[in-house]
């Protein structure tokens, strides 16, 4: 099959390099359709423009990826994707849309009626019950006729297509993320001792890593807050916070980080990296991740990092927001108010405390994603799902 996935921002950097939820499930579908022999073109905007990321996956940006998350950058992307996608349309089979946020909708109808192919969106954050543009009257109204135009709806999770039913869209299946259990596994011990070495912590230490940017939203002060507490009944923590994107977070949210860290006398204690080239290896080398993040508005309802720390086998402490409750439990990691610093501190503590706890944990959390997000049983559920586009009864 030719598949052309449209998603508005792809953070990609080479290799198996992306930030960003959303992105990450669709570079690894990607791959996994090419990998089952489909002929597969991502169509987007990416930071070091166009690449070739396998023998059948060709990534085709169509401006450098700047001030995203704008009306202005939606509507430039529209302008840009539709004459793109209509020159090329004897290319491709089916048209599959990707996005966090329910505006893009439009897009989705645009390329449908550009090209005349059977088309699917799958939205991976829920729309708002209340509040925000999504629920003016004229920007829903525009959005439910696009959505209702296409072929097919999909959701990542059911609290996604719950938000989308109630918002009056109909018909919504819900298709798991894939994770590359492949890649994101658990360690050998010996390169995860090496690699510990490498980032200074010690054999006896436990290191928690957050994944995030610098946004009030990613709590990463309340992290902080947590881990002050968690250091003080265990010297032997260390904290490593990764990545951070120039435009995901501004000069004075960073400053306000650099501040609390000093404030609360942290700044020998976290270990700060960028952008990762091997975020399984980063993953294998710790003990526990957090993501106390305050909503699952973006980039998804699933918390990714979560979903491939659970795929190394390792317990996670993550928000009892969105669609989180789905996939986590006490057998797997913790899920926790992410207002309540004594019930993040409390939950990084058992896991410290209680390493056999935390092993055990880890285990459950590897079978799990194996069970749920294996990319070859992900990527033929769309297979199916494209079929049935193509051929309705």
């Amino acid at each position: 099959m030719r598949i052309l996935h449209v998603i508005p921002q792809f953070p990609y950097f080479g290799g198996r390099t992306i930030v960003g939820g959303h992105a990450s499930c669709l570079l690894t579908l990607a791959l996994a359709q090419a990998h089952a022999g489909s002929t597969v073109t991502i169509a987007s905007c990416a930071p070091r423009g166009s690449a070739r990321i396998d023998d059948r996956l060709d990534l085709h940006s169509l401006f450098p990826l700047r001030r995203a998350g704008t009306v202005k950058f939606g509507l430039r992307f529209r302008r840009a994707v539709v004459p793109w996608a209509r020159t090329r349309r004897e290319d491709f089979d089916i048209v599959h849309c990707h996005s966090g946020f329910a505006d893009y909708f439009v897009v989705s109808s645009a390329l449908k009626r550009a090209l005349g192919l059977p088309t699917l969106h799958t939205l991976y954050c829920p729309i708002p019950a209340t509040g925000g543009r999504w629920r003016t009257p004229i920007v829903r109204g525009v959005i439910t006729r696009g959505a209702r135009r296409l072929d097919g709806l999909a959701a990542m999770s059911r609290n996604v297509a719950d938000s989308m039913r109630d918002y009056g869209l109909p018909g919504v299946e819900i298709t798991a993320p894939p994770v590359d259990i492949h890649r994101f596994h658990p360690p050998d011990a010996d390169a995860a001792a090496a690699h510990r070495a490498e980032l200074g912590v010690g054999p006896g230490d436990c290191a928690i890593l957050f994944v995030g940017n610098a946004k009030p939203q990613k709590n990463m002060i309340g992290v902080l807050h947590a881990f002050r507490r968690v250091k003080d009944r265990h010297p032997n923590t260390r904290l490593i916070v990764t990545t951070e994107l120039a435009q995901s977070s501004s000069d004075e949210h960073l400053a306000t980080l650099r501040r609390t860290m000093q404030e609360l006398r942290l700044e020998d204690d976290v270990i700060q990296k960028g952008i990762i080239d091997d975020m399984p290896r980063l993953m294998q080398a710790c003990d526990l991740l957090v993501a106390p993040f305050l909503d699952s508005f973006g980039p998804s309802d699933y918390f990714m990092a979560v979903l491939e720390a659970m795929a190394c086998g390792k317990p996670a402490i993550a928000s009892r927001v969105g669609g989180m409750p789905e996939v986590l439990d006490d057998t797997r990691g913790r899920l926790i108010d992410p207002t309540d610093e004594d019930a993040l501190a409390d939950a990084m503590t058992s896991f410290v405390a209680d390493p056999e706890h935390s092993r055990a944990a880890g285990r459950n959390a590897r079978e799990y994603t194996e069970r749920h997000f294996d990319p070859a049983r992900v990527a033929a559920t769309h297979e199916t799902l494209y079929t049935r586009l193509r051929n309705p009864a």
